[in-house]
C-alpha cells in the first residue's frame, strides 16, 4: 500500500512527518509520488492559530470529496498532530470520514492502526487522556535526499505555558532527546549528504533541563562542534526562548565555525504590562540587552523575531512600546501576526475589546516599520563580502544564505550545484533583495 503526507505548520511537523515515513517504510509500505495516487493519505496538522486550523479542516474535507473511495475502505485518511489533540472529538464531527484520528503522542502505533482499520472496518480514534509520555527518543527521518537542509529536532513538548499558546497542551512538558541520539542522528543526516542542519525545540535554548543537565544547550552545541567541527556542515537552530537565553549561548555560538551567526528571539510584544499578561517570563529591558549581548559579541549576526499585534488589553501605548523596541532591536527578519484566540488557554479568558480593523490597521503599521529598517540595514551591507551556502537556483540566479541568515542571489556562468559553498560580494539591492558577484566557487 502507498501513503502520502499533506503537512500543515511548523517545522516540527514537517520532520514529525519524515520520521512517521520512516516508520511506514519500515512497516512495509511504499512512499506515493502523489496524493491522487495513494492508499493512504496522512494529514500533519496545527493548532497553533485558527486559520492553520481552519485551512487544515477545508483542504482534509476537499480531499475526501475529490477521493470518493473507489471502495468501501480507500483512500484511508489519517489525520494526526496538534489539531487532533486539541479537538478531540470534535474534529471528528467535522470530518466523519476520517479513519484514523490520533494525537501527537501515538504516531508510532499507527501501523497497527492501519491494519485494524482494513481487518475490522470500524473508525479509529486515539486520544489517551493522559497520552503524554515522559522520553523522547525519536529515532529515524526519511528525508529528501535532493534537498540540501534538513531539520533535526532536539526537544518535544514545552514547559513556558505564555498564555496565547496552546503547544503545552498538545504536545506535554518538555521531554529533551539524549544526547547521544542526536549525535547518532547527525552522523546519519552528514553521511547522507545534507549540508545543514537545523535543530528544533519550542525552546531550544532549555534543552536538558528535563534531563538534569546544566547548561544543556550549550553542552549540545560544543559536543556537536567536536564532532562534526571538522567538516562543511552549517549548524542553525529553532526557535530560542529570551527568558532562557544565555550570553554563554551566544560566546558557544561565536567559537564555533559552523554554527550559523543567526539568532531568531521571539519579541512578541514590546509593552512589559502586555508581556507579563503574555506569561513570557521577561521585561522589555532584558529583551533589549539580550541583543545588545548579541550585537556587541557578534557584530556580524543576523537578529530575528515574531510579534503579536491586538492582543487582549493592548492600548494604543502598548502598541507604541512594540515599535520602539522594534526601532531600537533593529531586526534583521521579522514574522508578525494578528492575535488569534485559542480556547483553552489564560489569554482566551481575556476580553478581547480590539477592532479587528484596529487590529489590522496595527499590523500594517508594524509591517511598515519593520520594511523600513529592513531597507536602511541591507543598505550596509553593499560592499561586503559573505559566503553562502546555495540552496536555490533558476534560470538565471544562484541564491543562497549566510551564516547571518541573509538571502544573496548571484548570476554565473560558472558549474555550480546546489550545496555549493561559494564566497560572493554585496554589489547591489534590487526590489529589497541582496544582489552579488561571485568571487571563490571553491570555498
Amino acid at each position: 500500500m502507498t501513503f502520502y503526507f499533506e503537512t500543515f505548520g511548523c517545522q516540527m511537523n514537517k520532520s514529525r512527518s519524515d520520521h512517521l515515513a520512516f516508520v511506514m517504510v519500515q512497516n512495509g509500505y511504499i512512499p506515493a509520488e502523489n496524493r491522487e495516487s495513494a492508499d493512504i493519505i496522512l494529514f500533519n496538522t496545527c493548532a497553533v492559530r485558527e486559520h492553520a486550523s481552519e485551512r487544515a479542516i477545508s483542504v482534509i474535507q476537499k480531499t475526501i470529496e475529490d477521493n470518493k473511495p473507489q471502495s468501501s475502505l480507500y483512500p484511508i485518511i489519517v489525520i494526526f498532530g496538534c489539531l487532533s489533540q486539541f479537538l478531540g472529538e470534535r474534529l471528528k464531527k467535522r470530518v466523519p470520514r476520517a479513519d484514523i484520528i490520533i494525537g501527537t503522542q501515538n504516531i508510532d502505533r499507527l501501523p497497527q492502526y492501519l491494519l485494524d482499520r482494513v481487518e475490522k472496518k470500524t473508525p479509529i480514534m486515539d486520544l489517551d487522556p493522559n497520552p503524554f509520555s515522559t522520553v523522547f527518543d525519536e529515532k529515524g527521518y526519511l528525508r529528501n535526499r535532493t534537498d540540501i537542509s534538513t531539520f533535526l529536532p532536539i526537544t518535544y513538548g514545552c514547559d513556558n505555558f505564555c498564555s496565547y499558546c496552546v503547544v503545552p497542551y498538545t504536545t506535554g512538558r518538555q521531554r529533551s532527546k539524549p544526547l547521544s541520539t542526536i549525535l547518532a542522528e547527525m552522523e546519519t543526516i552528514v553521511e547522507e549528504g545534507f549540508k545543514e542542519i537545523t535543530l528544533l525545540g519550542q525552546n531550544v535554548n532549555s534543552y536538558g533541563k528535563d534531563l538534569d543537565i546544566k547548561y544543556g544547550f550549550e553542552t549540545l552545541l560544543e559536543a556537536i562542534d567536536r564532532r562534526f567541527g571538522h567538516t562543511s556542515v552549517w549548524i542553525r537552530y529553532l526557535t530560542s526562548h529570551p527568558r532562557d537565553m544565555r550570553p554563554s549561548i551566544i560566546v558557544t555560538v561565536k567559537n564555533s565555525p559552523i554554527i550559523g551567526r543567526y539568532f531568531h528571539l521571539p519579541l512578541q510584544a514590546g509593552s512589559n504590562i502586555i508581556l507579563h499578561s503574555m506569561n513570557r517570563g521577561y521585561t522589555q529591558e532584558h529583551y533589549l540587552q539580550l541583543v545588545q549581548t548579541i550585537r556587541e559579541t557578534l557584530p556580524e549576526a543576523g537578529v530575528g523575531t515574531d510579534i503579536i499585534v491586538g492582543f487582549p488589553g493592548e492600548t494604543d501605548r502598548d502598541f507604541l512600546e512594540t515599535l520602539q523596541v522594534v526601532q531600537r532591536a533593529q531586526f534583521d527578519q521579522a514574522y508578525t501576526y494578528v492575535y488569534s484566540p485559542r480556547p483553552g488557554t489564560h489569554a482566551f479568558q481575556l476580553s478581547d475589546t480590539i477592532p479587528m480593523s484596529e487590529k489590522k490597521r496595527r499590523l500594517q503599521f508594524l509591517n511598515d516599520t519593520l520594511s523600513q529598517i529592513h531597507q536602511q540595514k541591507i543598505k550596509t551591507l553593499i560592499g561586503k563580502r559573505f559566503v553562502i551556502l546555495i540552496d536555490q537556483k533558476s534560470d538565471q540566479y544562484f541564491s543562497g544564505r549566510t551564516s547571518s541568515n541573509h538571502r544573496i542571489s548571484f548570476i554565473t556562468h560558472s558549474q555550480l550545484s546546489l550545496g555549493s559553498k561559494v564566497s560572493v560580494i554585496v554589489k547591489d539591492i534590487q526590489q529589497g533583495k541582496l544582489i552579488g558577484d561571485l568571487i571563490d566557487a571553491h570555498h
